[in-house]
């Protein structure tokens, strides 16, 4: 008989009189990875940290190695021993791997620390994952896989029983993200178990023993393998598998928006691709290398060490500043990073005009245009005085119609699906096919391919900073079947 690691029994939980938990359930055992598709993002945080720690609940029972450890009537506020895996490292960055995994664990009691002691004591059981990560390196040095793992160390040494990966897709890479799910399976084999959050059914599955579907804070429902078919999620999310928007031609680009041919910087090794007009090309980058490169060497202005870009057809190298108005980007959680808050959302929208013509957005005329032409796509949002009470998916509008009325030749987006619930991403999907629809070319940036897919026309498998394989839209189920 399993041993149970983790049980919610219809567990309720508010915050701020909001219901962020509703009559949850969620059994865990050991050895299993358990994963959780969150259709949207509400409830996710109130679950993470109920897992953590025994915070107060409205209702049910929770359990944590078949023992009683928080209820309705008494909470204890005690943490349990589980781990959590996400973007924002748990690690002290200045202190190295072998101090983060053995000295500041719990019962550690020595006075003086013996360095070759600890290395000895990491080799056995990086060898044991079949990894190698230098013990006296400091952790701020370390790339964001090589962190998890250091993370996933500590957690077996310390005898953790729980591990949280949390939307780890997000920040590693697609090859590194295999290595992952190895390591997974290995931990799991000698008894761990883990709570595997992302957004995506397709992710969960490749990974997960069972998956739990949760939405504003409830368990839909647990599927198990033999469940693990699209046509599962499609009765939970209708909305979500409508059309795609993707180009579905399958035929090369005939004229560049973009074109890079030979291209040499720090990490691409003569990188060579073509953007269409009104085409979504997806560079999908298998080791994580070359999108912040690309990025750089574009919105700034600068020279490629080899090769030549040309946009619209005109010589980079001739005048890359003139022709950099030309681009757009949209970075990585872009409501975040993008907008300003206490700005109007007419401003928001107009900010990027100033590429055009310095302060062009401040004529009155212009702005009564702008409120004429996309309040019918907006609403009422459009006259919002800021934009701090909008919703996410309202937020997301304004960061693409901003791309929308600037018309930029070529819009790049990095990772635009990280961190959004399922229902968003159906909404960023629209909003990149009405971009494309204006005669941009967009190119999606992407560590993942999420759902990429979805609105691509072609895709590009980027490897050791070269284009290893491209794929046209007809040939997608030949890239997913050998993933």
């Amino acid at each position: 008989m399993k041993q149970e690691i983790l049980r919610l029994e219809r567990v309720t939980r508010l915050t701020d009189g909001v219901t962020q938990l509703d009559n949850m359930n969620l059994h865990i055992f050991q050895g299993e990875i358990m994963g959780l598709v969150c259709i949207n993002s509400h409830g996710k945080e109130a679950l993470v940290r109920l897992i953590c720690q025994n915070l107060p609940i409205h209702y049910g029972y929770v359990y944590f190695q078949e023992q009683l450890v928080n209820n309705y009537e008494h909470s204890s506020m005690g943490m349990n021993r589980v781990s959590v895996i996400e973007q924002r490292s748990r690690l002290v960055e200045d202190l190295t791997v072998a101090d983060n995994i053995f000295v500041l664990r719990r019962g550690f009691k020595k006075y003086l620390i013996e360095p070759r002691v600890l290395e000895r004591q990491l080799r056995r059981f990086t060898d044991d994952f079949g990894v190698e990560i230098d013990a006296g390196a400091p952790v701020s040095q370390l790339s964001f896989f090589e962190k998890c793992v250091v993370e996933l160390l500590r957690a077996v040494v310390t005898g953790v029983k729980l591990v949280v990966i949390r939307d780890i897709s997000n920040f590693i890479s697609a090859a590194d993200l295999v290595k992952i799910h190895r390591l997974l399976r290995h931990c799991a084999a000698q008894g761990m178990s883990f709570l595997y959050i992302c957004n995506h059914h397709e992710e969960a599955f490749t990974i997960c023993d069972r998956v739990t579907l949760m939405e504003d804070g409830k368990a839909l429902k647990v599927l198990d393998r033999p469940d693990f078919r699209d046509e599962t999620v499609l009765q939970f999310s209708c909305e979500f598998f409508r059309g795609s928007g993707a180009g579905g031609h399958g035929e090369a680009p005939r004229d560049g928006a973009l074109s890079l041919s030979g291209v040499v910087t720090d990490q691409m090794r003569g990188m060579s691709f073509t953007a269409g007009r009104g085409e979504c090309v997806v560079l999908l980058d298998m080791n994580n290398t070359v999108l912040s490169d690309l990025v750089r060497l574009l919105s700034r202005g600068a020279q490629p060490q080899e090769g030549e870009i040309l946009v619209g057809g005109e010589r980079w190298a001739r005048d890359a500043r003139r022709l950099k108005k030309q681009l757009g980007f949209v970075g990585e959680d872009p409501i975040h990073t993008s907008l300003f808050r206490e700005m109007s959302y007419l401003d928001n929208l107009c900010f990027w005009l100033d590429r055009r013509e310095p302060a062009l957005w401040l004529n009155s005329a212009i702005r009564k245009s702008i409120v004429r032409e996309y309040e019918p796509l907006v609403g009422e949002d459009i006259h919002a005085p800021d934009i701090t009470g909008l919703s996410p998916a309202s937020l997301y509008s304004l960061v693409y119609y901003r791309a929308h009325l600037l018309h930029p030749r070529v819009l790049f987006c990095v990772q635009p699906f990280s961190g959004a619930d399922m229902y968003l991403r159906r909404h960023i999907i629209d909003l990149i096919g009405q971009v494309k629809a204006r005669g941009t070319a967009v190119v999606l940036l992407a560590v993942s391919i999420s759902d990429c897919l979805s609105v691509a026309d072609r895709l590009l498998v980027v490897e050791q900073g070269r284009l290893k394989r491209e794929y046209l839209s007809s040939e997608f189920p030949l890239f997913r079947a050998g993933q």
